[in-house]
């Protein structure tokens, strides 16, 4: 069963300065329109660096048909502190329930990676943690190499998971290399990542044929489950000893099948 995309739309990196005032009128008519209604948005705002233009993003762009925020260029979870005050602020004078615009922050500076399971902890509109790889190397500067985010890049998987929160990879820049974009997010899947980015339709659902569970691991998950329930906590299957862990993983993969078909219906 597939998990589902979100739209991602975009007040930042790829809006020049000059252009952000009409690029966020144009997303204010998108969301007035109603077309995104039950439909999963969300919107990457100007980050702390640009106060001035994420006060704006965050005064003109919430709305009931948009589900949260993407949270560029923090450092601290005092950012994530503040920028939930207006968010709150904000919400209370649009008549949005509080708490309704969710927080997904962008981890991409030196100073974020260190405060990574602080960010993560700061707010409870926090659903997810997201490696933005391309920054991080300029402000290290790094060449943009598997090498150099390796480690940065787990340390923001752990925060995420140590704190219940989804993780997003980074964005595949190659989008001519289908092959790599798969490779490389098969392998984001088995170390833990729950998603990524994706920059054309192509990837979007390739992305989401990777992220989701496949038949063979849906099989595998109900067959762990009927040997422990025959074998005892400690139970062998294909050869190979199973336990507590196995099981609990077997469990998570059909409770997330059964809440996916929940939503879908």
């Amino acid at each position: 069963m597939p998990r589902s995309a979100v739209l991602l739309l975009d007040l930042e990196d790829s809006i020049s300065a000059e252009n952000k005032a009409s690029q966020r009128s144009q997303i204010q008519r998108l969301l007035q329109s109603g077309v995104l209604r039950n439909r999963k948005t969300l919107l990457r705002i100007n980050g702390p660096d640009n106060p001035e233009e994420m006060r704006t993003d965050i005064a003109r762009c919430l709305h009931q048909d948009l589900d949260g925020l993407l949270l560029p260029m923090v450092s601290s979870a005092n950012e994530i502190v503040e920028i939930e005050q207006i968010v709150s602020v904000t919400e209370r004078m649009k008549g949005l329930k509080e708490g309704h615009t969710a927080f997904v922050p962008l981890i991409e500076r030196p100073a974020a990676v260190l405060e990574a399971s602080a960010i993560a902890a700061a707010s409870d509109r926090n659903v997810a943690l997201s490696f933005g790889h391309v920054d991080y190397c300029l402000e290290v500067g790094a060449e943009i190499s598997e090498e150099a985010v390796d480690i940065p890049r787990q340390m923001v998987l752990m925060a995420a998971k140590a704190n219940r929160l989804a993780a997003i990879s980074s964005v595949f820049l190659d989008l001519d290399d289908m092959e790599a974009f798969q490779q490389q997010n098969q392998q984001r899947k088995r170390l833990g990542f729950d998603g990524c980015f994706a920059l054309t339709p192509r990837q979007m659902h390739m992305a989401l044929e990777i992220f989701s569970y496949s038949a063979e691991e849906i099989e595998h998950s109900k067959r762990v489950i009927e040997a422990v329930e025959k074998q005892g906590s400690i139970a062998k299957l294909d050869g190979k000893m199973i336990g507590p862990p196995m099981l609990k993983m077997a469990l998570k993969i059909l409770a997330d099948i059964q809440e996916e078909f929940r939503e879908a219906v």
